[in-house]
C-alpha cells in the first residue's frame, strides 16, 4: 500500500491523505482539523475517504503527460494507471499549489524568496511588471538565448540545465520568475519556491504562433470584462517565446506565494481525456450543464455565469474552438473560488485541426452554426436567465469591439487573424440577427466534424 501526504502550500500540516491499495484503487481522505477549504469541487470537505473514481478524476490531472512522467514509468516499473505510485515520485511540484509527498515527508512547496531562492538568467530583459505595457518584443541573449533555443529545436532543457519547476504539454516551455528589478530567473533546485511566469517557444518554423496567440489574447482582453491572462513576446525572427503572467501566484513583501487553482476537468472530477464534450458521456461529460455546477460554487455565481457567456462569445469570434476544459479553471482567493482569468487564446481556426466547439453552445457544435435559440438554452444551462434584449446589445457591443480591434493588430499575422473574426463575425451576426455591417474578409475553410 502507497500512501502520501497532501499539502497546499498556505497549510503547515497535510490537508489529507492519497493512498492506493495492493490492486492499485485508490481513495483519499481529508485531515478535518487541517482543511481549510476543499482541495477540488469535486472533492468536498467530508469525513468519509472519497473512492477510486472520485479520487482518480482529480489526482490524475495532476500529473505531466511528458518525458519525467515517462521516465519515472521505466525507472520504477511503474504502468500509467499507477497514479499515487507516480504521484509518490512527482508529486513535489503538482500543478497549483498541491504537493503529494510520500507520507511523513516535508511538503514539496513553500513560498519563494526573490533574493535568495532564485537565480537570474543572463541575457534576461527587464520585464514589465504589467505585460500589457510592453510596447513590442523585449530582446534576448546570452542563457536565455541558450534555453530557447533547445526549447525549439529540442522541445526540452539543454542536458546540463535543471529544471526545477516541469510544465506540462508538448510545447516547448519553461516556468521562470521575474524578479524585484524585471530580470527573469529560475527557482533555485530544491528550493520548492514557486515561479511567476511561463515561457512558450513554438518549433522551428512556427514562430509566427507566438504573435498569433499573443495577439488573440489581447483581443480577448479589449472586447469583454472579464480578465485575461497577460503576455508578451520575447525575441525576433527566428526564435520567439510568449511570456505569459501566471494568474496563480501572489507577490508580496519580497515573497511569492501560490494561490490554489484547478482546471474544470479536475473540478468537475474529469479525466482529462474527457477535456471535450465529444469525448464523455453522461454524467462524466464535459457540458454547459457542468459548467453551470461549478459557477454555482463560485464567490459571485451571477457574475461568474456572465463572465463564461463572454468569454465563449469571444473565443468563437477568436476562432478559438479549442476552450476545453483545461483551459478553464476556478482560483481559490477564499473559502469560494472565483472564475480564474481567461488563458490559452488560441485561433485554431486558422490551423488544419477539428473545428468542432469544445463543448455545445446550445445545440450548435460549430461557432457559425450559434442561434439566438442557442445562446438563450447556452444561458440557461450554465445557470442564467436567458438570451433577452441587454444581452442581445450586448454581444453586439462586443461583436463590433472585436472588428475594431483588428486595427490595432500587428503584421504580419494581422491578415490572417483580422479574416478570423471577420469570418466568425458575419456568421453571428446573420444568425443572431444583429445587423452589423461586416469588412469583406478572404474566406477561412472551416473542418466540419
Amino acid at each position: 500500500m502507497t500512501v502520501l501526504d497532501v499539502y497546499l502550500e498556505a497549510v503547515a500540516q497535510p490537508i489529507g491523505q492519497l493512498s492506493s491499495d495492493p490492486e492499485g484503487e485508490m481513495s483519499f481522505a481529508y485531515h478535518s482539523e487541517n482543511s481549510l477549504h476543499a482541495i477540488s469541487a469535486s472533492l468536498p470537505v467530508r469525513k468519509e475517504p472519497y473512492g477510486d473514481v472520485a479520487a482518480r478524476g482529480f489526482f490524475s490531472n495532476l500529473l505531466f503527460e511528458n518525458e519525467m512522467r515517462d521516465q519515472a514509468m521505466q525507472r520504477h516499473g511503474l504502468s500509467e494507471r499507477d497514479i499515487v505510485g507516480l504521484l509518490y515520485h512527482l508529486g513535489a511540484d503538482c500543478p497549483g499549489a498541491i504537493s503529494c509527498v510520500p507520507e511523513g515527508a516535508r511538503p514539496g512547496k513553500r513560498p519563494g524568496v526573490l533574493k535568495k531562492d532564485y537565480a537570474p538568467l543572463d541575457g534576461s530583459p527587464v520585464v514589465p511588471a504589467d505585460l500589457h505595457t510592453a510596447a513590442g518584443p523585449l530582446a534576448v541573449a546570452g542563457e536565455l538565448v541558450r534555453l530557447m533555443t533547445s526549447l525549439r529545436d529540442n522541445r526540452r532543457l539543454p542536458p546540463d540545465t535543471d529544471d526545477p519547476s516541469p510544465l506540462a504539454g508538448v510545447q516547448g516551455k519553461i516556468a521562470l520568475t521575474r524578479l524585484a528589478d524585471g530580470r527573469l530567473a529560475l527557482p533555485v533546485s530544491g528550493s520548492g519556491a514557486p515561479t511567476t511566469h511561463i515561457l512558450k517557444v513554438p518549433r522551428a518554423g512556427q514562430m509566427g504562433a507566438v504573435q498569433r496567440e499573443h495577439q488573440a489574447t489581447r483581443v480577448m482582453a479589449a472586447i469583454q470584462s472579464h480578465p485575461v491572462a497577460q503576455t508578451c513576446i520575447l525575441g525576433e525572427g527566428d526564435l520567439q517565446g510568449l511570456l505569459v503572467a501566471r494568474f496563480d501566484r501572489r507577490v508580496d513583501g519580497g515573497k511569492v506565494y501560490r494561490i490554489h487553482q484547478e482546471d474544470f476537468c479536475q473540478a468537475l472530477g474529469l479525466g482529462d481525456l474527457l477535456k471535450y464534450e465529444r469525448n464523455g458521456v453522461p454524467p462524466r461529460i464535459f457540458t454547459a450543464e457542468a459548467v453551470g455546477r461549478l459557477l454555482d460554487q463560485t464567490r459571485v455565481p451571477g457574475q461568474a455565469r456572465i463572465a463564461f457567456f463572454e468569454i465563449t462569445l469571444a473565443n468563437m469570434l477568436l476562432g478559438n474552438s479549442d476552450n476545453h476544459a483545461k483551459n478553464h479553471a476556478l482560483l481559490y482567493t477564499g473559502t469560494r473560488p472565483e472564475l480564474a482569468p481567461a488563458y490559452d487564446i488560441d485561433p485554431v481556426l486558422l490551423d488544419d485541426v477539428n473545428h468542432e466547439m469544445a463543448f455545445r453552445v446550445g445545440t450548435a457544435r460549430m461557432a457559425d452554426d450559434v442561434t439566438e435559440a442557442d445562446f438563450d438554452l447556452f444561458l440557461k444551462a450554465i445557470g442564467a436567465r436567458g438570451f433577452g434584449r441587454p444581452l442581445a446589445k450586448r454581444v453586439a457591443e462586443i461583436v463590433t469591439a472585436a472588428l475594431a480591434a483588428t486595427a490595432d493588430l500587428a503584421r504580419p499575422s494581422r491578415k490572417r487573424l483580422t479574416d478570423v473574426i471577420c469570418q466568425q463575425a458575419h456568421h453571428l451576426s446573420e444568425n443572431v440577427g444583429l445587423d452589423i455591417a461586416v469588412p469583406e474578409f478572404d474566406a477561412v475553410p472551416v473542418n466540419r466534424p
